[in-house]
């Protein structure tokens, strides 16, 4: 005789004939924050691949590029450079087609200038994220103080999981 304990355990892997399923829980929408740094590539395979899993998601990529109050008092977009927004739109229009190779969801691609924390809160509400995947750059010290930390002010502050993904360990594979 089967114990109630047993007869709610799944098959052992091949022996059940029932296909297994994704909970009602399932992220329906996947927010990927990507910068210029490689990290970004490790972010866009990461998301793509909770994505991949759940197939009615669909896939957002932002990148936020750094823009204060001080550079709009002095000489605004213009001092910033044109050419640094097209190689932040380029950099953006790789990611989007690199995460669209991995993953068979919708994916778009979205641009912002400011704060990248408060821009991709922004994002999290606007587009009612569900998972967040983002970034550590595991700054220290001066770094640290000077730059704060966008991930640690994430985790705390959006409104939905987060994921955070950490540069590649030297001297293993990724």
């Amino acid at each position: 005789m089967q114990s109630s304990d047993d007869a709610n355990q799944p098959a052992a892997s091949g022996g059940g004939s029932e296909p297994l399923s994704n909970s009602g829980e399932a992220p329906r929408v996947v927010l990927a924050a990507v910068d210029t740094s490689p990290a970004a590539e490790r972010v866009v395979a990461m998301a793509a691949r909770f994505a991949r899993a759940f197939p009615e998601a669909s896939l957002h990529l932002l990148h936020v590029v750094r823009f204060s109050r001080m550079d709009r008092g002095h000489a605004g977009l213009a001092g910033l450079g044109s050419h640094v927004v097209d190689e932040a739109k380029d950099h953006l229009e790789f990611h989007r087609r690199q995460a669209m190779r991995q993953c068979r969801n919708p994916v778009t691609a979205h641009f912002a200038m400011g704060n990248p924390t408060n821009e991709i809160l922004r994002f999290c509400s606007e587009l009612r994220v569900e998972l967040l995947v983002i970034a550590t750059h595991d700054h220290s010290g001066f770094e640290r103080l000077l730059l704060g930390s966008v991930a640690e002010t994430l985790m705390r502050k959006a409104p939905c999981t987060v994921t955070i993904v950490r540069q590649a360990i030297h001297g293993r594979a990724t």
